[in-house]
This record gives C-alpha cells, structure tokens and sequence, in this order.
C-alpha cells in the first residue's frame, strides 16, 4: 500500500529533526573540546628582551621545584625591607606580564619572586590545568623563600587566574600573610553560571562539558572555588581590585562578601581585565602600597 502524504511529511520531519539534534550536539561537544584543548596546551618559549634591569632591579635567574618534582623558572629580586611579594601572572602570559608590578612595589624596598606557572614560559609541565594544579605551587615558591630568608614576610598577588591561584595556593600556609587578587577569576564551572542567560542557550551545555574535559585532559579536579578559598583565608587581609561597572565588578563585589578578614575592595570604572597598572599606575601603586605596609610591616 502506499504511502500517503501525511506519512512522507511525517517521516521526513522525523529524519530533519534528528539530524538537527545530531548537528546541536556536536556542535555542543566540538565546541567545548576546542576550548578544553586551547586552554590545556603548554604555552612554553624562551623569556627575553623585558626583565627586571628595565626598572633597574638587581635580580637574578631562579628556579624552585614543585611537589611533583617539576621545575618552576623565575626571577628574584632581594628586598630591603624584609618583606617578599609572590607575583603570579594571568593564564596566558608569563611572568613578564608581572614586571609593571613589580616595579611599584620594589620602588619602596619590597622583593620579588616571579615566575611561569606550570607548562608556561620556561617552566616545566606538558599541560596546563584552568590553574588547578599551580594552586600547590604557591607552597613551592613560599618555602622556597623561606628556606634563603627564613624571617622575611611574604605577600601574593595576582591578576585573573593567576590572583585565584595566588588565593587558593596562600591558604593554609603561615608563611603567607596577605594577598592581593586584581579580578579573581571563577575555580569552578558553577561560579561562571551568573554570565550566562537564556540569550545564549548554548553557553550552559557547552561550559557544562568543558570543564570535565579539562580535568580529563589535566588529570585534576578543582581542588577548590575561588568563593570557598576566599573563605578559608580567614582573618588574613585580602585587597580585591576590579574593573568597570558589569559582570567582573559584580563577581568581585561578590568575592568581596564573602571575605571574614581585613578586606577591601577598590573599582577602576575606566580600565579594562587586568589593565589597571596601564590605567591608573600612580592609584595602583598606591593602593598596593598602602594594603601590604599595613599588612606586612
């Protein structure tokens, strides 16, 4: 018997939104797998050109190793104040990103001790891990400070994902006193969540997705999120820096909650991710200045 047309345009309707389905999915899986290899992959390369001397800084070339034995490339600056700041760069930088910093604060007295993150810059490590696994690598830098200078005080700061490691890696660790985060970034898929709307339905499934492939292709799990580090600091002073009046002043503003210690929070309405030092150098200066003179000296 043949078949009627009702049944043709049913059929074929079927086989449309199958293949429709099938499109949407690995577009889904594409996507997340493409972000996941992008944000894994070492970004290793010789440092040159740009160091500390550009500020005329005495430094030298320094190595520490990590808990799993790998070896961690920076540079070192001795303080006269017997006071070190660890400087930790942003995902896809090196330790060069750092140097604008690092200039404010050794112009009165602070050392410094930077350098690549794992499987960045000169460092070593085949994958990198959303921060994850440099978040151990704090302890690493610290007792490598101590170990030269066992009575010097230690601070951390950080931009972006280097800020949540600098967090997360000064918990629990005496020799840390405080730290200061410009834009802490999100340690886990679920801070990310407030960014995103029904405008772009397939954000969610493909953030959902990605992040398990990064810790596959890391062999790590987040060890923490950035809201639970912030609470297990404690009573150490955390100085929080954001910019503009969107989604980064209001994930930091919620960072700023849910801090227990001595805390505050500066906004640079007129500067851009990370771009705060280019922005307003001379406030910049002085707000690190001021929260590490009152935190470590």
């Amino acid at each position: 018997m043949p078949a009627t047309p009702l049944r043709t345009f049913s059929f074929y309707l079927k086989i449309i939104a199958a293949t429709t389905l099938v499109t949407v999915l690995s577009l889904i899986f594409l996507s997340a797998a493409l972000m996941a290899i992008a944000v894994s992959i070492p970004l290793k390369f010789k440092i040159c050109c740009e160091t500390p001397a550009r500020f005329g800084a005495s430094y030298e070339p320094v190595s520490f190793n990590t808990a799993d034995g790998l070896r961690l490339s920076g540079w070192y600056i001795s303080p006269s104040n017997n006071a070190v700041i660890i400087l930790i760069h942003s995902y896809y930088a090196d330790r060069r990103q750092t140097l604008p910093v690092a200039e404010m604060l050794h112009a009165q007295g602070y050392g410094l001790l930077m350098y690549d993150q794992r499987a960045s810059g000169e460092s070593e490590g085949n994958t990198r891990s959303l921060g994850w696994r440099d978040i151990q690598d704090v302890s690493a830098a610290a007792n490598w400070l101590v170990e030269r200078q066992p009575d010097v005080k230690i601070g951390a700061y950080g931009c972006s994902m280097g800020a949540a490691i600098a967090l997360a890696g000064s918990v629990a660790l005496p020799s840390i006193h405080a730290v200061a985060l410009d834009a802490p970034s999100p340690l886990q898929w679920y801070e990310n969540l407030p960014q995103f709307s029904l405008r772009d339905p397939l954000s969610l499934p493909v953030l959902a997705l990605y992040y398990p492939i990064v810790m596959l292709r890391a062999g790590s799990l987040p060890p923490t999120s950035t809201t639970q580090a912030i609470q297990d600091f404690g009573n150490h002073p955390i100085l929080f820096i954001s910019t503009g009046q969107d989604t980064e002043f209001f994930r930091i503003n919620t960072y700023f909650e849910a801090a227990s210690g001595p805390k505050d929070h500066w906004n640079i309405p007129d500067s851009t991710h990370c771009a705060g030092p280019a922005a307003r150098p001379l406030e910049y200066q002085q707000h690190l200045l001021q929260f590490f003179n009152s935190s470590l000296r």
